[in-house]
Formats: structure tokens, C-alpha cells, sequence
């Protein structure tokens, strides 16, 4: 019983990481306020979750500005873009019908299933837009079994929020998901990382300690 109880117990452990959650989704919220920064939010949002709670390296604070610093630039502009691409063919698609309304449709589906991966793959690799455009691109069809899931789980946690949810609830359901997430994603991460021991010598990793190997 004693040894429930430590911090190192189940109990205290649900608690702190608990309060982790808490902590970096306010934080993801907060920084998702400008609109542009959206992406930037929640790169250093996805990149906190598995560094900081389940892997527990570093403070959730200090992970996610470090991850918000690296990432602002790079974050916005693929938010800016993804904003403009997606108002571009909700218009062509208004303007449509028949055939073309369904290759808009297909396209608008086809971007949501990248979109999945575009701030996963910016937290973790240093690749120019391009890259982790292409990137994103490959792994919506490589791990379609984790595409799907994701979306779903998403829009039914957007759903239930929206219409069912007490308001508090906002500030920890994005944290859990997350968490829940990166069990699917990580594994599709890892299939495009190097083995362990070459992380050190790979120029296109941003770490150089393999925390995600843990």
C-alpha cells in the first residue's frame, strides 16, 4: 500500500502526468489564439507529450518554448499555406459540380489525411517545407490504419466537446488524445528515423540524445 502511494506509485504517477496534460494543453491553447501560430502550437504541443509526459525528459514549460522557438517560422508558414489551400478548394468546389466537384473532394480528403502528419513530422525532423510536405504525403498512405483512426478519433472528440462536453473539459480531452495519439504516430515516426545508433550521425534529426528510442 505504502509503495502505491510513493511518487513513483501508479496513483501519484496518474496525478502528475495528469497535470502535465493540463499544463502543456494550456499552453497549446494559449499559443493557438493568433491563428497564424496554429501549427507552430501544435508541433511544440505533440513534441511536449512525448518528450516531456511519456518519455519524461524535461518540463512540459520549457520543452514546448523550446519546441515553439524552433518551430514559429517554419510553423506558420505551412498554416498560412494550409489555410489558403483549403479556402482555395472549399471555393472550387462551391463553383463546381459533377466530376470536378468530386476531384475537389477527393483532393480536400486527400489534405486532410496529410495534414495528420505535417506537424508531427515538423516537430521531429529538420526538412525544409517541401520535405515534410512529401513526407506527410507518403506516410498518409504508408499508415492509412493510423490515418484513419486519427481523423475520426479527432472529429468525435471535436464532436462531443462541441455539443456534449462540459467547457473544462477542453483543457484536458486535447492532452489525452494527444497522448493516445503518439502510441500510433511514433510508430510511424520511427519508420523513417535511422537506427539508434546512427541518430548522432544523421544530419536531419533534431536530437541528438535518441529520447524517442525509449
Amino acid at each position: 500500500m505504502r509503495k502505491i502511494l510513493t511518487f513513483e506509485g501508479p496513483i501519484i504517477q496518474f496525478f502528475h502526468k495528469t497535470g502535465e496534460l493540463i499544463i502543456a494543453t494550456m499552453l497549446f491553447l494559449l499559443f493557438c489564439i493568433p491563428i497564424v501560430t496554429v501549427g507552430a502550437s501544435i508541433t511544440s504541443f505533440y513534441y511536449t507529450v512525448i518528450k516531456s509526459v511519456r518519455r519524461e525528459r524535461g518540463y512540459v514549460t520549457a520543452e514546448f518554448m523550446r519546441s515553439l522557438r524552433r518551430t514559429l517560422g517554419r510553423g506558420s508558414i505551412l498554416t498560412v499555406g494550409m489555410l489558403a489551400w483549403f479556402g482555395l478548394l472549399w471555393l472550387g468546389k462551391r463553383q463546381t459540380n459533377g466530376h470536378m466537384a468530386l476531384a475537389y473532394n477527393t483532393l480536400i480528403i486527400v489534405s486532410i489525411c496529410v495534414s495528420v502528419y505535417i506537424f508531427p513530422v515538423l516537430s521531429r525532423f529538420e526538412m525544409n517545407l517541401t520535405g515534410i510536405v512529401k513526407l506527410s504525403f507518403v506516410m498518409s498512405i504508408r499508415y492509412f490504419y493510423y490515418t484513419i483512426p486519427i481523423l475520426i478519433g479527432t472529429v468525435l472528440l471535436v464532436w462531443f466537446q462541441y455539443f456534449y462536453l462540459p467547457i473544462p473539459c477542453i483543457f484536458i480531452l486535447p492532452g489525452v488524445w494527444c497522448y493516445m495519439v503518439t502510441f500510433m504516430m511514433e510508430r510511424a515516426l520511427l519508420g523513417y528515423m535511422p537506427a539508434k545508433e546512427e541518430v548522432k550521425e544523421d544530419s536531419q534529426s533534431i536530437e541528438t540524445d535518441a529520447w524517442y528510442y525509449d
